[in-house]
C-alpha cells in the first residue's frame, strides 16, 4: 500500500535557504492538495476544561520560546512533521473519520495551551467534541519542487499549540496515489510520538477504506506523565547518585553545558537563520556488518554512535573527554502509543584514551556503558537535577543552546512491519540556531543523520567535513567486521 525505499550513503542535502523544512525525499511527491481540519472549533474551545497546573518541564520551555518569537512577529518554527506516500488514491472520507478516531484517543491532541497569571495552562476538550474533516478550500495543485514550501507554511500557520487543536494534516494526491502529511506543535510531541502518529493513522485510515475496525493498544494520557514527572522533581534528594552522572560530567567541563565543536562561522552571540541537512550513512548491509562485529566484540549500535563521535571530537579538538547531551525516550508501562513529548536529557560522556592505548572496539564498550549510565540518569528529570546543581554551584547556566545528539532506531517502535514505515520521512521546523546538533535515525532503508546549522559557507562547509569523516569511522569499522569473517 506504501512504497518502499532504498537509500544509499551520499553527499549531505541541504535545504532551501530560508526554507521552514529540509528538502523532501524524492518519492514525497506533489499533487492536488487535500486538507483537514476541526469541524467547529470555537465550540470545541469552549468545552475545554483547565488540566491541573502547569505544564512539563519542557513544554514550559517551548511555550515561553514560542511565546517570544510571536512577540517578534517571527515564524512559528516548532513544530514536528512526519510524511509518507501511499500508492493508492485517497479516499478523503475515510482519512477524516480516522483522523477523528486519531485525535479523540490522544488526550494530549486534545490539548491547547494558554497564557496564565503564573505561567502556561493546559486546557484540554471532551473526545466526542471532536470530528475531523475534509476543509473547503480552493483546489490547488502543489508541484514536487514546492511541496515542502507549502507543508512547512501550513504547518507554521495551523501546528501551534495555542490553536485547536494544533495540528494540521494534508495531502497531495493523484490518481496513482498520495503524499501524506500530519504535522503538530513540538508541545504536543516529540520524534517518536510523530513516527507513532503517521503509523496509527495509516492503521485507522486502512481499517476505515476496508470497512474493518482497527485493533490498536491503548493510548495512555500525557497528563499522567506530567504528574509522574512532577513527583519525581519533588522526590528528588542532593545525595541521589543519578545526579553525579551530570555532576561529574558538569565539573569535568568547568561547570558548563556541552557545546559544539564546529567552526560554524559566527560573528556573535546571536543565532542565525538556519538550513536543514540530511545525509545517509551506512547502508543496511553496512549496518548489518555493525551490528555483527558488536555482537561478537560486545557493546551497541549506539555505543558505536558515540564512539565515532567521539574519536572526531578529539581529532577537532584535542580534548581527551567527549561530553555531549542527549535526548532519551521516557516511556514507561502504558505510554508506548502515548503523543506527548516523552523523552529526557541526560550527558553522554566518553573518554578518548591516546592513540595506541586503546583500540576502538575498546571505545565503542566505554561509550556503550555511557549510554547505559546516561538511560539511568534519565529516570529523573533534567531540568530539576540542573536546577539542585546550579544551586550547589556546580551549574554555571547555560550560555546558549547545549550541544545534543540523539539517536533513534525506528526498528524498536511497537509497529512491527507497518507498510507506511519504510517510505516515512520525519523532520521539524527549520528556524534561527547557532548550532549543529546531530539526529541520527536507523531505518530499514540505513542509517540517516539531520542537522540544522546557521546558513552560512563556514557553517555547510564545516558540517559536511564532519560527517564525511564519521561517516568514514562507521565505514571502516563496518568494513573491518566484514574482513574479518
Amino acid at each position: 500500500m506504501t512504497r518502499t525505499l532504498q537509500f544509499t550513503p551520499s553527499a549531505p542535502g541541504f535545504g532551501e535557504p530560508g526554507a521552514l523544512t529540509p528538502r523532501l525525499r524524492p518519492h514525497l511527491v506533489g499533487g492536488r492538495i487535500v486538507e483537514w481540519e476541526l469541524r467547529d472549533a470555537e465550540r470545541v474551545a469552549g468545552a475545554s476544561h483547565r488540566w491541573g497546573e502547569g505544564v512539563s518541564f519542557l513544554q514550559s520551555d517551548h511555550l515561553a520560546t514560542m511565546a517570544d518569537k510571536r512577540t517578534r512577529g517571527e515564524d512559528h518554527t516548532g513544530f514536528l512533521t512526519a510524511a509518507t506516500r501511499f500508492d493508492v488514491p485517497l479516499d478523503q472520507e475515510a482519512m477524516s473519520r480516522a483522523l477523528t478516531d486519531f485525535v479523540r484517543r490522544h488526550e494530549e491532541l486534545r490539548a491547547h495551551y494558554r497564557a496564565g497569571p503564573t505561567g502556561p495552562e493546559r486546557w484540554v476538550a471532551p473526545p466526542e467534541c471532536f470530528e475531523i474533516v475534509v476543509a473547503d478550500r480552493t483546489p490547488v495543485v502543489v508541484g514536487d519542487a514546492e511541496l515542502g514550501a507549502f507543508v512547512g507554511r501550513r504547518a507554521s500557520e495551523s501546528a501551534r499549540a495555542e490553536l485547536i487543536p494544533g495540528s494540521w494534516w494534508g495531502a497531495a494526491t493523484a490518481d496513482d496515489g498520495f503524499t501524506f502529511f500530519v504535522a503538530t506543535d513540538h508541545a504536543h510531541g516529540d520524534g517518536y510520538s510523530s513516527a507513532l502518529a503517521l503509523i496509527e493513522i495509516a492503521t485507522l485510515y486502512r481499517a476505515h477504506a476496508a470497512g474493518e475496525t482497527a485493533e490498536l493498544a491503548p493510548a495512555g494520557t500525557f497528563g499522567e506523565a506530567v504528574l509522574d514527572e512532577r513527583a519525581a522533581a519533588a522526590a528528588l534528594d542532593s545525595a541521589d547518585q543519578r545526579l553525579d552522572v551530570w555532576r561529574n560530567a558538569l565539573v569535568a567541563n568547568d561547570g558548563r553545558a556541552p557545546r559544539c565543536p564546529l567552526e560554524l562561522g559566527l560573528t556573535d552571540e546571536n543565532p542565525q537563520p538556519g538550513v536543514a541537512l540530511e545525509q545517509w550513512l551506512l547502508d543496511p548491509a553496512m549496518l548489518a556488518a555493525c551490528d555483527n562485529r558488536i555482537a561478537s566484540d560486545g557493546g551497541s549500535f549506539a555505543g558505536l554512535l558515540y564512539a565515532a563521535l567521539a574519536t572526531r571530537h578529539r581529532e577537532l579538538t584535542g580534548e581527551s573527554q567527549f561530553f555531549v547531551s542527549t535526548v532519551l525516550a521516557t516511556r514507561g508501562s502504558g505510554h508506548q502509543w502515548t503523543q506527548g513529548w516523552l523523552c529526557n536529557f541526560a550527558p553522554i560522556v566518553v573518554a578518548v584514551p591516546d592513540c595506541g592505548d586503546a583500540s576502538f572496539d575498546d571505545l565503542v564498550r566505554a561509550a556503550t556503558d555511557s549510554v547505559r549510565v546516561a538511560r539511568r540518569a534519565a529516570t529523573v528529570p533534567a531540568h530539576a537535577v540542573l536546577a539542585k546543581l546550579a544551586a550547589e554551584g556546580v551549574f554555571r547556566g547555560l550560555d546558549g543552546s547545549p550541544y545534543m545528539v540523539s539517536y533513534t532506531d525506528l526498528g524498536r517502535l511497537p509497529v512491527g512491519d507497518d507498510p507506511a514505515l519504510p517510505a516515512m520521512q520525519t523532520f521539524s521546523g527549520v528556524g534561527a540556531t547557532r548550532n549543529a546538533n546531530l539526529w541520527f535515525t536507523r531505518t530499514e532503508a540505513g542509517l540517516v543523520v539531520r542537522s540544522h546549522v546557521p546558513d552560512n559557507e563556514v557553517a555547510r562547509a564545516s558540517i559536511v567535513e564532519h560527517l564525511a569523516r564519521v561517516g568514514a569511522i562507521l565505514t571502516d569499522y563496518a568494513r573491518d567486521a566484514r574482513s574479518a569473517r
